[in-house]
C-alpha cells in the first residue's frame, strides 16, 4: 500500500484497522501518528460541539416573535458557525465515519467496553513504545478535567484517545506494570461504586472518579487493585 492509499482510507475511516493498515502503521512511525492524529481531531470535535442547550431555549423561540425589536439569534449563529467549521474539516480532511467510531450497544458496560478496546487496539499498538512524558499525560488529561498531581510512576507505552459510545470518550494508556503491560482508561462514564471483574484471561477493576470512572486491565497475575488504588488519588480536578 503506498502512502496515498494509506491516508485516502484513513480519512474515509479513521478506525480502519484492517491487516494492510495495521501493517503500514506498524512500519511506520509517521503513519502511526497521522492516525493517531485523526482520532484526536474527532475527539476535540466532538468537545467543542458539546454546547449545553438552555432549558427555557423552547419557550424563548415561541416568544420571540412576539417582540418588537429584532433580536440576534445567538443560537442559530451557533450553530451556523458549527457547520461551517464542519464543512471546512471535512474539505480539509475527507469524509470520516462518525458511526465506526463508538462501540456498538453489545458492548456497553465499562468492563466489556474496556476489554473490546484492547482486544479490538492490541494488534494496531503491539510494539508500540511512545514513552510518553509528562507534559503529554497532563495535555490529554485536561480533555476530561483532571490533571496529575504528581508525576506518573509508571513508564507508557501509549497513550491516546479512544470513543467508548456515541456520548462519551475515554483517555486510554497503556504502560508497564510489575507482571506486564497494563491498560487504563480515564472515562467520563460514572460508575456507582469500585467493582472488579474477570474476562477473556484478564482482570480488572473499575474505581469511581469525580467526574467518571478509572479501569485498570492488566493479566491474571497482575495486581491491579493495587495499580488502581495508587492512580486514582492522583487523578484531581482541574481548578
Amino acid at each position: 500500500m503506498d502512502d496515498l492509499e494509506f491516508r485516502r482510507r484513513l480519512l474515509s475511516d479513521p478506525t480502519d484497522r484492517s491487516d494492510e493498515i495495521i501493517e503500514q502503521i506498524q512500519s511506520s512511525s509517521v503513519d502511526r501518528k497521522y492516525a493517531d492524529s485523526l482520532t484526536e481531531l474527532n475527539h476535540k470535535i466532538e468537545q467543542a460541539m458539546m454546547v449545553d442547550v438552555p432549558d427555557d431555549l423552547a419557550d424563548k423561540i415561541i416568544f420571540a416573535t412576539s417582540e418588537s425589536k429584532p433580536r440576534i439569534n445567538m443560537t442559530k449563529q451557533a450553530f451556523a458557525l458549527a457547520a461551517s467549521i464542519i464543512f471546512t474539516i471535512g474539505l480539509a480532511i475527507g469524509q470520516i465515519n462518525w458511526g465506526a467510531l463508538v462501540v456498538s450497544p453489545a458492548h456497553a458496560s465499562l468492563d466489556n467496553m474496556a476489554i473490546h478496546h484492547i482486544q479490538e487496539e492490541d494488534p494496531f499498538i503491539q510494539g508500540v513504545n511512545e514513552a510518553n512524558n509528562e507534559q503529554e499525560v497532563q495535555a490529554k488529561l485536561g480533555s476530561y478535567s483532571y490533571k496529575m498531581a504528581s508525576s506518573f510512576p509508571y513508564h507508557i507505552y501509549y497513550l491516546n484517545h479512544c470513543g467508548f459510545s456515541a456520548e462519551h470518550h475515554a483517555l486510554h494508556m497503556v504502560f508497564q506494570g510489575k507482571k506486564g503491560r497494563v491498560t487504563a482508561f480515564i472515562s467520563n462514564i460514572a460508575a456507582p461504586k469500585a467493582s472488579n471483574f474477570t474476562k477473556d484471561n484478564m482482570k480488572g477493576v473499575i474505581t469511581p472518579l469525580p467526574k467518571g470512572s478509572l479501569i485498570v486491565v492488566g493479566d491474571m497475575d497482575e495486581d491491579v487493585t493495587e495499580i488502581s488504588q495508587q492512580l486514582a488519588p492522583m487523578l484531581t480536578l482541574k481548578s
